[in-house]
């Protein structure tokens, strides 16, 4: 089920965003163990580099080589932007599906109630609080969905003036001039990576964007623009 780290929380199928704090979800909680002890043994990598002797100069190993690489794409990449055109989507499922599940208890719950199903007491209380909880929440994520509604188009207007100030002030020859004179010798992978950051700093000097990962997003749109394919 989708797992919220932030919050530890598990959400139903489909949902994609945190209905509390509005952050991404992982795939579920295991996904997110074995992310995070991945991560916790790339920052244990470079001590124990340093505690083995030293290579003859310009002899590297594969390990070494994808540990570099790793950070680098590590630097580029540092998370998934949601926007809030899918934030608004996500919301509005969640709270169908907690409708929809609060809905089927509920009804469910009047039905022991009234006799046509005999459960222990303490049963149909735990069904009432969990119908009607679920019918709460959905109306709860409902208002956030419509809170929502109106940062979209702001939201998408913001991007679009980024992005086409950008591809109107720079080129990506001028970029490639940039990138080349502080590091001549590149392989077209290094290469990538160096216009990524370079257009990233630009963003970051030329405009108020706190959000890295928003950054990497416009930062991914630009370089599509200004290289293609490539």
């Amino acid at each position: 089920m989708p797992y919220c780290p932030k919050c530890d929380m598990e959400f139903v199928e489909g949902v994609t965003v945190c209905s509390d704090c509005g952050g991404p979800l992982v795939e579920s909680e295991e996904v997110y163990k074995k992310m995070k002890q991945e991560e916790d043994s790339f920052k244990k990598a470079p001590e124990q580099m340093d505690a083995l002797p030293p290579e003859e100069e310009g002899s590297s190993s594969p390990d070494d080589d994808f540990l570099k690489n790793w950070g680098k794409k590590s630097a580029v990449h540092p998370g998934v932007y949601v926007d809030a055109a899918q934030r608004y989507e996500d919301r509005k499922s969640s709270a169908s599906a907690f409708y929809i599940i609060g809905g089927v208890i509920t009804v469910f719950s009047a039905v022991c109630w009234a006799g046509i199903i005999h459960l222990a007491l303490l049963v149909r209380i735990v069904l009432t609080i969990i119908g009607v909880g679920s019918l709460i929440i959905g109306y709860k994520t409902q208002k956030e969905a419509k809170a929502l509604a109106p940062e979209i188009e702001k939201e998408n207007e913001r991007t679009q003036t980024i992005i086409q100030w950008f591809v109107d002030t720079y080129t990506g020859e001028e970029l490639d001039s940039q990138v080349h004179s502080e590091h001549p010798d590149l392989s077209p992978e290094e290469l990538s990576l160096k216009r990524y950051e370079l257009i990233q700093d630009l963003l970051v000097t030329s405009h108020d964007l706190p959000d890295p990962v928003y950054v990497d997003a416009l930062s991914e749109d630009i370089y599509g623009k200004l290289y293609g394919k490539d």
